[in-house]
């Protein structure tokens, strides 16, 4: 920058307000009084920026090179529950070498202050991670691996059974149930997966949200199950007789 007391000045990886207030403060100096500046970049061109996570639509994105990190951020939607404002990542590639630094948004809306927010710069990733305990529904009951599994935007009870490995052989779809939970309330629906699937409903197949507990309760006792009760417990019948003639013919 050529200019009487400027030379020199780094303006490289510094924001617009940050600069401004650089240029007021060197220019103060100089002149002698507070100069009154208007600063604006004078191209603006498109950058392609990924921003992972959890926001409403993940993927790549073409913004002004003006752009914030709150901007890439809301062309993707914005949050979505459970996300960790104060950690969000920005992954650079710079030379062949990537590096990363954090960003603490959730300290950027309480102090409301432009220049925490880093310039972003042409294939940037931004990435968003979650709260495992916010963004996470358990599949208990009749499935293959119950657990807490990470569910995405418009996870339906569907996805998140198939999540956990699919139905056992004896899980009723009939009266699966979804329990979601509101401060200190809880709410529970019942839902019948199977006549869903019968009349290709699966637009009505509900959602879940983060903290949703999903239950896959068990069929009533089959005639396989019974039979095999009937034979387990023969078969525990003999034994006890075995043992007893053991001790009598001691």
């Amino acid at each position: 920058m050529e200019f009487p007391g400027l030379q020199g000045l780094p303006i490289d990886g510094v924001t617009l307000q940050r600069f401004k207030e650089v240029l007021v403060n060197q220019l103060s100096s100089f002149m002698g009084s507070t100069p009154l500046l208007m600063v604006r970049f004078s191209e603006s061109y498109p950058i392609k920026i990924n921003v992972l996570g959890q926001v409403a639509r993940p993927g790549l994105y073409q913004i002004a090179n003006t752009a914030t990190l709150q901007g890439a951020i809301g062309a993707a939607g914005g949050f979505i529950p459970g996300a960790q404002l104060a950690r969000i990542r920005l992954i650079s590639k710079e030379d062949g070498e990537e590096t990363e630094q954090l960003v603490n948004m959730e300290q950027f809306y309480l102090q409301g202050d432009p220049s925490m927010l880093p310039l972003l710069k042409d294939d940037d990733t931004v990435v968003v991670p979650g709260n495992p305990l916010a963004t996470n529904v358990k599949v208990l009951g009749e499935v293959e691996n119950p657990g807490s599994y990470e569910v995405f935007f418009k996870s339906t009870v569907l996805d998140v059974i198939f999540m956990a490995g699919g139905p056992t052989e004896n899980a009723s779809l009939k009266k699966v149930k979804i329990v979601s939970f509101t401060g200190q309330d809880s709410r529970e629906v019942s839902i019948n997966i199977k006549e869903l699937m019968a009349s290709k409903g699966f637009g009505t197949i509900p959602i879940v949200v983060p903290g949703d507990v999903v239950f896959i309760p068990e069929k009533k006792l089959s005639w396989s199950k019974f039979f095999n009760f009937v034979r387990d417990a023969s078969a525990l019948a003999t034994l006890y007789y075995l043992i007893d003639v053991t001790r009598d013919d001691n």
